[in-house]
């Protein structure tokens, strides 16, 4: 008789252990797979993070196709200085004088291609449908409105205006608005009218958190913007001989932004600094030692806020994004377009002649000294003083499948009241010493709207801007 087989048991029992371990790794593996597809792979950063990439193993290539319509108003008040109210007046009044409107409507055309991982070009040309300006007289109370000759007349009209009393504008125009700058843009000219800068970039993300979710994403982001426009200027004896509306200066913007995302919430910050350089046909000319501010004004902000998701798919693309931010914007002393340019530009009163400035400015006379402002009209160019503008925008924007991306948004800014006017009378050839000689004094300088007591000041500036954008990716 044969002895009983004693290793099936065994064998049954080994099988058993093999076949358990191998259930456990499948479910194992499943649980891993149910992990990612639980939390998929981070969606795109915030605006201000976003870079297109390419040379990805899931994303080979970006390029990107975006249209933009900003609609924007400005408005304000005009004031002046004022010396001379009374015997007993110890400090200089500033009183008001004009409101300051304007309107301007802008379309951007915008490309963004990934030239390799997180490593972004961009190109954009902004084109201006239309933009003008409009001063009328400040009549803020209404109805309550006091005027001359009551003692304490609280509005202005032709009888009390400085600027119509120094004969800025000329004769007093009938009605409540005073002067209506001209038309520019699209709408009114033609050619490169239309334009100021055609802007391009390079954007790079050193670190970004859907390659790493420990860490932010942070971007570096250098833009040229450079003036390619007809330069804007205003000639009283042809008033609709210049509709551009590129102050001819090129633009150096250096930008850098961190966000981090949280579940529904992604904050971020953001700095800036724009440098500026004149084209050398621009109306910011350089009249010498004579003239201490030269050059346009320079200027540097921070962005700070947060995208709110309260919805998204990551999976099919979709997603729904509140934007809310403040911003912190500086502007440098220097040369500008103020919100009163035309209204000076080429005015009789502010010309560089020996006859209109007579005594206050013998730079102007051609006899005594030589310069490139001497029998020339005011270009309505002047000195800008240091200001702030504050702001705060509001922002949705809706993510349609992998293709296509919206949003809106509303902004508004306030600027910190500050001058317009004020240039330097000129700079002493000796250290401490007195302007005297006539190539000492500053061309630029006009005693009717740089002397104090006569100098011009903006003030309750608001800008509300409406923006809308679409664009297509790939």
């Amino acid at each position: 008789m044969s002895e009983p087989d004693r290793t099936g048991p065994k064998l049954d029992h080994a099988r058993g252990r093999r076949y358990g371990a191998a259930m456990r790794r499948a479910w194992a593996v499943l649980l891993v797979v149910a992990a990612t597809a639980a939390t998929p792979r981070l969606a795109r950063a915030a605006d201000v993070t976003d870079v297109a990439s390419a040379f990805d193993e899931d994303n080979p290539f970006d390029v990107r196709f975006r249209v933009g319509y900003v609609h924007s108003e400005k408005r304000g008040q005009i004031k002046r200085e004022l010396e001379g109210l009374s015997s007993s007046q110890t400090a200089i009044a500033v009183l008001r004088d004009l409101t300051y409107a304007q309107t301007r409507d802008v379309l951007s055309l915008r490309a963004e291609v990934g030239l390799f991982q997180d490593l972004m070009l961009h190109v954009e040309l902004p084109i201006y449908l239309n933009e003008q300006e409009r001063y009328s007289y400040d009549q803020s109370a209404g109805a309550a409105c006091r005027f001359t000759p009551d003692p304490m007349p609280d509005c202005v009209n032709a009888m009390n205006s400085s600027t119509i009393r120094d004969g800025i504008i000329g004769a007093p125009p009938m009605g409540t608005l005073v002067f209506l700058g001209a038309a520019r843009g699209a709408g009114a000219g033609s050619g490169l009218d239309d334009f100021d800068t055609f802007n391009f970039g390079l954007t790079w993300a050193p670190v970004a958190q859907h390659r790493d979710d420990t860490k932010p994403t942070w971007i570096l982001a250098f833009e040229p913007q450079i003036s390619i426009g007809n330069i804007m200027a205003y000639d009283r004896a042809r008033p609709n001989a210049n509709h551009a509306v590129s102050e001819g200066v090129h633009r150096l913007v250096a930008r850098t932004a961190i966000s981090h995302r949280w579940r529904f919430v992604e904050p971020y910050m953001a700095f800036w600094y724009m440098y500026p350089i004149p084209r050398s046909d621009s109306l910011f000319k350089d009249y010498g030692p004579s003239q201490s501010l030269k050059n346009p004004m320079q200027q540097g902000g921070t962005i700070f806020g947060a995208e709110l998701v309260p919805f998204e798919r990551p999976k099919d693309g979709h997603k729904i994004f509140i934007d809310v931010r403040g911003r912190l914007e500086g502007h440098f002393a220097g040369k500008g377009y103020s919100e009163a340019w035309e209204l000076f530009a080429s005015s009789t009163p502010l010309a560089c002649d020996a006859a209109t400035q007579g005594g206050t400015n013998p730079a102007c006379n051609a006899a005594l000294t030589t310069n490139a402002y001497q029998n020339m009209p005011f270009t309505g160019i002047t000195t800008i003083q240091n200001y702030a503008s504050l702001g705060a925008d509001i922002g949705i924007g809706v993510q349609v499948g992998q293709h296509a991306r919206f949003k809106t948004s509303f902004e508004y800014t306030h600027d910190e009241a500050h001058d317009i006017t004020g240039e330097d009378i000129g700079v002493p050839s000796t250290a401490g010493g007195r302007v005297m000689s006539a190539g000492e004094y500053n061309p630029a300088y006009r005693a009717t709207i740089d002397q104090i007591g006569r100098r011009y000041r903006v003030d309750n500036m608001d800008t509300y801007n409406f923006t809308v954008w679409g664009q297509i990716q790939f």
